[in-house]
């Protein structure tokens, strides 16, 4: 039997659990079909490409964890963004009224105040992503660090601005 048949037989006998796995990973199944395709879609390539896969049904649990994985990495930071461009559009688009703006600017002096208390680097990749409108990848570079812990130090930034926030509103 060739080995592009091995796995496809593999890969229709383990799919439901292939999509499990991924359903686990990312908690959307609908998105964890679209990885197990992905996963079968990458182990043909590499197969044609001279790969020769002994253990089908490894390899593309193997695939299918690192895609799910990969979904994540990439799709919270896609969120992170999209999140942020809408806020930034509502905000452009809809004057505020005195009360609003005053309470804006309440919050600019939270998330500056919660901004000073972050090491200096993540500070950086924070204002360089925000304000600056830098792509990760320049971000990385400009820090000296990967793409991966870039995302990290945002994310971290993010959280201690909504911590700082909520905290606020709590207390009010």
């Amino acid at each position: 039997m060739k080995d592009t048949d091995q796995l496809l037989e593999v890969w229709l006998s383990h799919r439901l659990q292939f999509v499990d796995v991924a359903a686990k990973i990312i908690g959307c199944r609908s998105r964890a079909e679209d990885i197990v395709q992905d996963a079968y879609l990458k182990a043909t390539s590499a197969n044609r490409q001279g790969v020769e896969i002994k253990r089908p049904l490894p390899y593309l649990l193997l695939t299918v964890r690192r895609l799910a994985i990969d979904f994540l990495r990439v799709g919270r930071t896609r969120n992170e963004e999209d999140i942020t461009n809408v806020a930034i559009q509502h905000l452009l688009n809809d004057p505020l009224s005195p009360e609003d703006h005053a309470g804006s600017r309440e919050e600019l002096v939270i998330v500056e105040r919660a901004l000073a208390t972050l090491p200096p680097r993540t500070r950086l990749a924070f204002e360089m992503k925000r304000f600056g409108g830098c792509k990760l990848r320049e971000i990385a570079a400009v820090l000296g660090i990967s793409i991966g812990r870039t995302a990290q130090l945002i994310d971290e930034a993010m959280s201690a601005c909504q911590v700082a926030l909520d905290d606020t509103e709590t207390r009010n």
